[in-house]
């Protein structure tokens, strides 16, 4: 990743660190999530992607008023000048959206809250500071539910994701399965991604923003072997 990146990143960090200091009802879910909790489990891992946004769930009361406070207030001891917008409502089937403005009202970076309950999280303490993170279980099963269907196509980074995962854990799928069932997901039967291979290497390949991407040969490999494994394509 080049400067810029790694500023941003740092940027993000920060407003993900104020946020967890007021003990608000947040689950971080996002790239940054996934790197930390990769790095715990392997902290030689190489292979790294740019994060550009926050993921998370907010697990409490949908009160708009009270989590645009928790966040304005983060930002405000992170960058004052910066300033949040909702541009986004949340329903059963979109997430929460804000944008957060320089002082030109250029969008820096956004964050995008799920509001739902997440029992399936561990607590991290970054920095002297616990931050609850989405389990590696729970971010492979939303990933791995994301690439199951048409949607695929979108979906180059969890295809990434899902590697680098599976390259540094021994995923139970027994635990990935309980996730699914909990948020009343079922897996489609991948065959948008199995029978579009070079149309998914496209995606993969147009990634950019990532250290020591490995080839997309590798890869692919890796997630078929995992779906073979446990019955999920034949």
């Amino acid at each position: 990743m080049n400067n810029k990146d790694r500023e941003l990143e740092n940027f993000l960090y920060q407003i993900i660190a104020e946020i967890a200091k007021t003990n608000a009802p947040i689950i971080f879910k996002g790239g940054l999530a996934l790197k930390d909790l990769l790095y715990i489990i392997n902290p030689d891992e190489t292979i790294e992607r740019r994060t550009i946004d926050i993921d998370a769930n907010w697990t409490g009361e949908a009160d708009i008023d009270k989590i645009y406070e928790v966040l304005a207030s983060a930002l405000k001891k992170v960058e004052p000048s910066y300033k949040l917008d909702t541009y986004r409502l949340a329903d059963e089937k979109k997430s929460m959206g804000f944008k957060i403005l320089d002082e030109l009202d250029e969008v820096i970076t956004n964050i995008d809250l799920d509001i739902k309950d997440n029992p399936f999280y561990i607590i991290c303490n970054i920095n002297d500071v616990n931050i609850k993170y989405s389990s590696i279980e729970k971010i492979f099963a939303d990933k791995l539910f994301a690439i199951s269907g048409p949607k695929v196509f979108r979906r180059g980074k969890d295809i990434l994701d899902l590697y680098l995962i599976i390259s540094n854990n021994n995923i139970d799928f027994q635990k990935v399965d309980e996730i699914l069932n909990y948020d009343h997901r079922k897996l489609d039967n991948f065959q948008t991604m199995i029978e579009n291979k070079e149309l998914i290497k496209n995606a993969y390949d147009s990634l950019i923003g990532i250290t020591n991407k490995p080839k997309f040969d590798e890869v692919w490999n890796k997630i078929i072997s995992y779906l073979e494994k446990n019955n999920l394509i034949k």
